[in-house]
């Protein structure tokens, strides 16, 4: 498996059930309905769009989180992706703001 390079510079193994859960709250933040066999579709479709950015040391939060954003709007859930974009902006201002 691969690292997942953090904003903050650290590294943490990565994880398929994170951007599950990173989906499944963006539906709810937008008040959509979905399952869990929805969001696991689509983080399989959020790692199969960023595969071919991960290097030798990994592949950074920022291209997955550009990812997520893409497919969610590919395949339909506009306003889900709205929402994820907004919950990852609300986090990079709590952790010190953008760069």
């Amino acid at each position: 498996m691969f690292q997942v390079i953090k904003t903050n510079g650290e590294t943490a193994d990565f994880t398929l059930t994170k951007i599950s859960d990173a989906i499944m709250k963006a539906f709810c933040e937008a008040d959509m309905q979905y399952n869990y066999d929805q969001a696991d579709l689509l983080a399989l479709r959020v790692t199969a769009d960023f595969q071919n950015r991960v290097e030798e040391n990994g592949v950074s939060a920022d291209v997955i989180s550009d990812s997520v954003k893409r497919v969610l709007e590919q395949a339909g859930y506009a306003e889900a992706a709205r929402a994820y974009l907004y919950r990852d902006m609300r986090k990079l201002s709590r952790n010190g703001g953008l760069r």
